[in-house]
């Protein structure tokens, strides 16, 4: 079910998870149905909002999860990280950002998820509602940042890797996907492991180079770009 309506909600967590990444829990003030794959329009007042993607699929305990990093160090930015427990913004969504294939259209192809630095949220949320439709699923998940301490929730997936033995995990520390998109990337990785992608399907998230370059490769290595979100 499609909802856009904007409402106030509550800070309910907020944690770093790197210098520049944070970790925002939010609670609805009325019923908020969303799925995996979907983004909300975020703001401390509702007259200026900013895109996010949902960081999970939805919650038992109805909690909003987003992983936000401050890409500009905008006054904008500096007050979002400086919220409290118990403080409000204001969300306008969910709208739709990615859109699974069925699943039985999935359970005959390799499924690939890509995600490059923060992109690793809306990524983590399709896998999470992967899972939630079907855990026998075979899954591998590549996620590559420039460096170790971007891997913020890297033990988490592990473990998750290690509950679901369908579930292959890979990282990559590479360095600045924006300076050099032809000779890094974590795509590059899924290409040594895949030369074939004919029958892959690959949802990917990441800086606006990288998958520019992702695409044309991932094409030229057999994938139809009817299979690439």
């Amino acid at each position: 079910m499609l909802q856009t309506a904007l409402q106030p909600m509550s800070v309910e967590k907020t944690e770093k998870l790197t210098e520049n990444t944070l970790l925002l829990l939010l609670r609805p003030s009325k019923e908020f149905v969303y799925h995996g794959g979907q983004y909300v329009m975020l703001g401390l007042v509702p007259t200026d909002l900013k895109p996010f993607s949902i960081a999970s699929a939805s919650r038992t305990d109805d909690l909003i999860e987003l992983h936000i990093r401050n890409q500009d160090n905008s006054q904008w930015m500096q007050d979002l990280f400086a919220l409290n427990v118990g403080e409000t913004v204001y969300i306008d969504g969910p709208n739709n950002q990615y859109e699974l294939d069925p699943i039985d259209m999935l359970k005959s192809r390799r499924i690939i998820l890509v995600a490059g630095g923060t992109g690793f949220a809306p990524m983590k949320a399709l896998l999470d509602e992967l899972l939630k439709q079907d855990e026998s699923l075979s899954i591998e998940f590549y996620w590559g940042t420039r460096s170790e301490e971007d891997l913020y929730l890297d033990q988490a997936m592990r473990q998750l890797a290690d509950f679901h033995p369908n579930i292959r995990y890979i990282t990559s520390v590479s360095g600045d996907f924006a300076e050099h998109p032809d000779q890094r990337g974590i795509h590059h990785k899924v290409l040594q492991d895949h030369p074939d992608l004919s029958e892959s399907r690959v949802y990917l998230c990441g800086p606006w180079p990288m998958v520019e370059s992702a695409k044309a490769s991932f094409i030229e290595a057999g994938l139809s770009p009817n299979a690439f979100n």
